[in-house]
């Protein structure tokens, strides 16, 4: 029997005695400047992640970035007078940070994803989580989890994103790792595994000035975000941050280390563009710094990869965390130990939401059918679900029982995994992240819903 389905609200545990949350949309006060309460999330923030705390001017330059991109704060508070009753109260109340500031944060806004379906699917993603060392073993990341990816859920949202800082607290939730970034070193000196392309040049690499290519830098990455599957769309500050107009190391100050480069094509089109800086005099071998190289193809990145190497004086080229892990450049050289993987790391997790909807969202390699029995901790995406997948297109229904003769059992965190296409079902399996029920024919459900080449996401936030 087909049923209409809809997640489930997950059931969202209350915080300990003397804490509650509240969530919010950053604000700004008559005199322009961020609001108190603002200004004492974004800080906690930073100071969570072991960040400078920002200036006052930096939370002038941060407040309309927040507001482009609609972010909503969630903030776990201590209840006023509370701590006057624990033994630790006058120490916290006297020395301690003032109300305002949280003891734990949470942020999410709404991008998209492309999942390689016809369209970007719209996408729940979630920044900013801290819990003040302090105030552990309280339930606070459970409750601002599980609040959060109910209002997700009741938003209608298909699927949540984040990129974690530890890979061991998240699964509980239902997220799994679904795409990787390598880490490159090019030889770029003349000796030795040098780089050297088998392909002629092809179209023009242009240095350009990075405070005039904004559009350039948007145009480039809608056209990679909409032919890329695993891309997210990007915030706001990668803008400012490519234009050198904030730097990393101060957003009130330019970044004068910055440069930039474009790669012209043939009919005058620009098809990608390069960030990058030196490492200074005083780096051995002398370094170049890639930090964002987005290409609309392969063609592109190539030349760009080339120009960087063919500087004057530059013997080696890092590229310390944005490179895809099926990459062009692997195969495109005469020697191919002219580059190596200095890391590999995961990048996007995914939790999915509405199975339904994410899975008719994504793409697929086959025609097929088969059932997926769901299980979920959470209880948002539990379920029996038939996909049956025709020309490249899914049609996706939720059942009471298995209706397709190949039935397979796995939990949502597994199927977040499977979802960009990043691992193979037949690995999962050999994990033991997914079973089958009966006799099962692997390689035709392996057929059907892995893909040929590795997602590729080259959005942090």
């Amino acid at each position: 029997m087909t049923s209409e389905y809809a997640p489930q609200m997950p059931s969202v545990p209350p915080l300990a005695e003397g804490l509650s949350s509240r969530t919010f949309e950053p604000g700004v006060g008559g005199d322009g400047k961020p609001e108190a309460t603002t200004a004492a999330f974004t800080r906690t923030v930073e100071y969570g992640f072991y960040e400078p705390w920002y200036s006052d001017e930096q939370l002038e330059r941060l407040q309309p970035v927040f507001s482009e991109d609609a972010q909503e704060l969630t903030g776990v508070y201590v209840d006023r007078g509370f701590a006057a009753l624990e033994p630790w109260g006058s120490a916290f109340e006297t020395i301690g940070f003032d109300s305002e500031h949280p003891v734990g944060t949470f942020v999410d806004y709404d991008k998209t994803l492309n999942a390689g379906g016809a369209e970007p699917l719209p996408a729940r993603l979630i920044t900013g989580v801290t819990v003040n060392p302090s105030f552990r073993r309280r339930g606070i990341l459970k409750h601002m989890m599980t609040s959060r990816l109910a209002a997700a859920v009741e938003d209608g949202m298909a699927l949540a994103a984040l990129t974690v800082s530890e890979g061991g607290i998240y699964g509980r939730f239902g997220f799994g790792p679904a795409t990787r970034l390598r880490g490159l070193q090019i030889n770029a000196s003349a000796s030795g595994d040098s780089f050297a392309s088998t392909a002629p040049k092809v179209g023009k690499v242009l240095t350009v000035d990075p405070s005039k290519t904004r559009d350039v830098l948007k145009d480039v990455f809608a056209q990679f975000h909409r032919s890329t599957r695993g891309s997210v769309d990007r915030q706001a500050t990668y803008w400012e941050t490519g234009t050198a107009r904030w730097d990393p190391e101060n957003i009130t100050s330019w970044d004068r280390k910055a440069r930039a480069a474009v790669h012209v094509r043939e009919d005058g089109s620009i098809g990608g563009y390069v960030v990058f800086t030196f490492a200074g005099w005083d780096s051995e071998p002398a370094t170049m710094r890639i930090r964002d190289l987005i290409a609309e193809d392969a063609t592109s990145r190539l030349e760009l990869l080339r120009h960087l190497v063919e500087m004057d004086l530059v013997e080696r080229i890092v590229a310390p965390n944005g490179s895809p892990v099926s990459d062009p450049l692997d195969y495109a050289l005469t020697n191919p130990r002219a580059v190596k993987t200095t890391s590999l790391a995961d990048v996007l997790w995914l939790r999915l939401l509405n199975p339904v909807t994410a899975l008719e969202s994504r793409a697929w390699n086959a025609d097929g059918e088969f059932s997926l029995t769901v299980s979920d901790s959470l209880g948002i995406a539990s379920g029996v679900f038939t996909v049956s997948v025709s020309g490249g297109v899914a049609q996706v229904t939720s059942t009471d029982s298995a209706t397709a003769p190949q039935h397979f059992e796995l939990d949502v965190a597994t199927l977040s995994s499977l979802y960009l296409g990043d691992v193979s079902v037949l690995t999962m399996r050999d994990a033991g992240r997914v079973a089958a029920q009966d006799e099962a024919d692997w390689q035709a459900f392996s057929a059907t819903f892995d893909l040929p080449t590795a997602p590729h996401c080259a959005t942090h936030f």
